[in-house]
């Protein structure tokens, strides 16, 4: 029999941590395995599933603070882990407790020990994150589910699921083409993959190539299909960002990203499917929801004297949409920059995008096997005629940064991977006793 450990949260973390060792491996006949284990209490959820390229985790943030509003029990499931490994779950906006998480980890490191007895192949550490949030939300009686797709969708641990609410696809550009394909085509038929039998599909306005293959899925699948309705108006007021949607008028975001425009509106189009299905909310509690909606490290501001702001942005489509937030928000100002990327990353064409942006970059490694060496990101910069200083570490880089006066802008962006390392130098607070 297979011998049950009792985890503390550091044990439950260690455990975490080992299951990497296993790779990273498409497909869903080792989570169904697990969840076979976990007496398939995924069945008994409501599901919102979430692909796409970028603007994931704000749809879903944007989903969640709406639906909490409304009254509902509103459990989330985002990846990857930014400023602690705990962020992944959240319910009603609150991450997971240390000792919830230690409890739920053992039961999954007890059914991983259990497939081992049997000779099964040990799930992947996305396996056995997915599984304990699904172990974790059925313990909570969520109300419903945001669940958003580790990579891809079609092979995607998530897309066990056969039933959702909905599926929502956002912006398909290129990302993971060693694993999805190198084409958006391909890309897109990969993310197309969570539409299922008569669910209904919501799409953002895509390109030709992966509107096509969204279009056809949902056709072949008999998914009624519907797409986000144009913003018509960007700004910003008061630390605000405002959009003029034609259904709610002027929404005020406190997420002021340009690219939060187009994330809105494919969230208000997912909330009037949830509405048809006899989900309840009143316009009132929509406005509010979607005002209220905070999403940490998407071009989240975490110091204002000097401005210092911290994105997300890892991928060519992702850098473009940085760049119009910064020529928004901030046209008069000198930006400097801290960038870290990963080798796999194309990072020239983020470079080609962003460059002209920056009087000057700082560049890091970010602590992880794929990171891209910060001397060989300083030098690709100076290629393309811009001022670059390769840094030993983030805290040198953010001292530097720092001491370039309060005319300036310093936004570090390039990889999730290091800005929880970079919100900690800058703000002095460290996650007491959270892991990563």
């Amino acid at each position: 029999m297979c011998k049950k450990i009792k985890m503390d949260y550091t044990q439950a973390f260690q455990f975490h941590e080992s299951t990497k060792s296993y790779g990273s491996i498409l497909g869903l006949d080792s989570i169904r395995e697990l969840m076979h284990e976990l007496d398939d209490v995924w069945e008994k959820l409501e599901i919102v599933h979430v692909a796409g390229t970028n603007g994931k985790g704000s749809v879903c943030c944007f989903l969640a603070s709406v639906l909490k509003e409304a009254g509902y029990q509103v459990g989330q499931y985002t990846s990857p882990a930014v400023f602690g490994v705990r962020d992944m779950y959240r319910l009603n906006g609150e991450c997971i407790l240390e000792e919830e998480y230690a409890f739920i980890m053992q039961e999954v490191a007890d059914a991983c020990g259990r497939m081992a007895e049997q000779g099964l192949r040990h799930p992947t550490v996305f396996e056995v994150e997915t599984a304990l949030a699904f172990l974790w939300f059925y313990r909570k009686k969520c109300d419903i589910i945001l669940l958003e797709t580790g990579m891809g969708g079609s092979m995607d641990a998530t897309n066990l699921i056969q039933q959702p609410l909905c599926s929502i696809i956002t912006s398909v550009s290129m990302d993971h083409m060693a694993f999805l394909g190198d084409s958006l085509t391909e890309i897109a038929e990969a993310k197309a993959g969570i539409i299922k039998e008569g669910c209904p599909v919501v799409s953002a306005v895509q390109c030709p190539q992966a509107k096509q293959v969204i279009e056809q899925k949902a056709r072949e699948r008999h998914a009624p299909y519907y797409t986000t309705k144009q913003i018509k108006q960007v700004s910003m007021e008061r630390g605000k960002l405002c959009c003029l949607h034609p259904e709610f008028g002027i929404l005020k975001l406190s997420m002021t990203g340009s690219y939060q425009a187009k994330n809105v509106s494919l969230a208000i189009e997912a909330l009037a499917v949830l509405q048809g299905l006899g989900y309840s909310m009143q316009k009132e509690q929509i406005c509010r929801g979607l005002e209220k909606a905070v999403w940490p490290g998407r071009f989240e501001c975490i110091c204002k004297h000097p401005l210092f702001y911290i994105d997300g942005a890892h991928n060519p489509a992702a850098a473009k949409q940085l760049k119009e937030s910064l020529d928004l928000h901030f046209p008069h100002l000198r930006r400097i920059g801290i960038m870290g990327v990963m080798a796999d990353k194309p990072y020239g064409e983020m470079l080609d995008i962003l460059l002209p942006a920056f009087e000057r970059i700082y560049t890091i490694t970010p602590d992880n096997p794929r990171s891209l060496p910060a001397a060989v990101l300083a030098e690709e910069i100076q290629k393309r005629g811009g001022i670059s200083f390769a840094e030993e570490s983030i805290a040198l880089a953010c001292q530097k940064a720092l001491k370039e006066g309060n005319d300036t802008v310093i936004l570090a962006f390039g990889s999730l991977f290091f800005l929880n390392e970079v919100k900690q130098e800058v703000t002095g607070k460290k996650k007491g006793g959270d892991l990563l």
